[in-house]
């Protein structure tokens, strides 16, 4: 999700990994773990400021009185962007945070096959190669859908749905009773949210679909897709989703949610904080994503702030010991946890009502599918999730589903690896 899975690492990245030969470097343990200047790429949002990620490190600092750790900002659009631009520059720094492209694997040190990383959530998931290159704190949810019970209550809603059928006529109801039936917003929101509904519905019979598609085993015509899109220009036909949605930040969606405004809000569970830190005119609530025919969704869901290092560090063994740090310390990855209300077997920490609902709904889950456009060896090309979007918004000035599924897979044939 464009929230953490930014964009593309350019042509000028690939070149860059072929001129140093490409490939993982093996666990580096050069450089010293006790003096050492570290630079650190982080990716911001409005819970994960620059600050948390300082206030994150600073016991490690403290313990480690020779390691001064630097938090860095994107200086571009986001993550992979400055990523680029700092690699084309060689100026990279020693690690960063966010979901990347396998693209940008060969510039990665591969971690080592110890138990704090196989540990980590996603981290086999993420492997490329057979090696892993990223590891991450924990689970975040990303096929869940938050909802204003009180105005369900109005529209005279008993019961969230479970499946889009029931779905599409709450949305109806909610409507006729004056809402915004499901906030949305232009940005990255339009395709991460299309994500959201599609990845637990046709990752749940064929859990590599990635990998299949590269292959062109599988397509999205012949997927739940199709029917993930129809429905979704049934809602923009039925005026069921915001009227100005394309004139609308991700802030925007949320404030308008947040306001009472909205019946529905289709987003990941890093939301949680936010609606917790406000002060909501309703009662809010969440439901799994629905399915086609009511059965229980997989949990489609990622590593949450997912870490790597960057393999022209000179300080391949600070960077390892504090990315160790970073992922296996109780403090540390709890704070992590709970700043995006995600989880993580044996790190608890106090949750409110909402944070226990999603909470529910990850333990409930009976199977686990990666979400966005995949993991390691089982991921879509570089820029699928901007071409998702990009398509998807498309239905909001006349296309139909049928055309963005034929122009999707267009677009993956020509990329895919």
């Amino acid at each position: 999700m464009r929230r953490t899975h930014r964009g593309v690492l350019a042509v000028a990245v690939l070149l860059l990994a072929t001129a140093c030969g490409g490939g993982f470097q093996q666990s580096g343990e050069s450089g010293s773990t006790t003096s050492a200047q570290l630079r650190m790429l982080v990716n911001i949002t409005p819970v994960l400021t620059k600050q948390f990620y300082a206030d994150l490190v600073a016991p490690y600092e403290k313990a480690h009185p020779g390691v001064k750790v630097t938090v860095e900002a994107p200086t571009a659009a986001d993550v992979s962007a400055t990523l680029q631009q700092e690699l084309a520059a060689g100026s990279a720094p020693d690690l960063v945070t966010g979901s990347l492209s396998t693209a940008i694997v060969p510039q990665l040190t591969a971690l080592p096959n110890e138990p704090w990383v196989t540990d980590a959530p996603y981290a086999v998931q993420s492997k490329v190669g057979g090696q892993i290159w990223q590891v991450g704190s924990g689970t975040q949810a990303q096929s869940i859908v938050f909802y204003n019970k009180d105005a369900f209550a109005k529209a005279g809603i008993a019961a969230p749905p479970k499946t889009f059928d029931e779905f599409t006529a709450d949305l109806v109801k909610l409507k006729a009773a004056g809402y915004v039936p499901t906030q949305t917003a232009g940005d990255w929101v339009t395709g991460a949210q299309a994500q959201m509904m599609a990845n637990p519905n046709v990752l749940n019979t064929t859990a590599d679909w990635f990998a299949q598609r590269n292959k062109t085993s599988v397509t999205f015509a012949d997927s739940n897709w199709t029917k993930v899109l129809g429905v979704y220009q049934s809602w923009i036909g039925q005026g069921l989703t915001s009227p100005n949605a394309m004139g609308l930040k991700y802030q925007d969606s949320i404030d308008q949610f947040v306001a009472g405004k909205s019946g529905t809000y289709i987003m990941g569970s890093w939301l949680v904080p936010t609606l917790d830190s406000a002060r909501l005119p309703f009662q809010a609530g969440v439901f799994s994503m629905p399915t086609f025919d009511g059965s229980p969704a997989p949990l489609a869901g990622g590593p949450s702030v997912p870490w790597s290092i960057l393999k022209s560090s000179k300080n391949q063994a600070a960077a390892l010991d504090l990315v160790k740090y970073l992922v296996s310390d109780k403090a540390a990855v709890t704070a992590e946890l709970a700043a995006e209300g995600n989880f993580r077997t044996g790190f608890d920490y106090p949750a409110s009502a909402l944070n226990k609902e999603v909470g529910a709904i990850v333990a409930a889950a009976r199977t686990t599918v990666v979400a966005s456009a995949g993991q390691g060896d089982n991921s879509a090309p570089t820029g699928f999730g901007d071409e998702v979007n990009k398509l998807v918004q498309g239905l909001y000035v006349g296309q139909t589903a049928p055309q963005v599924i034929t122009a999707l897979d267009d677009w993956y044939t020509a990329n895919a690896k």
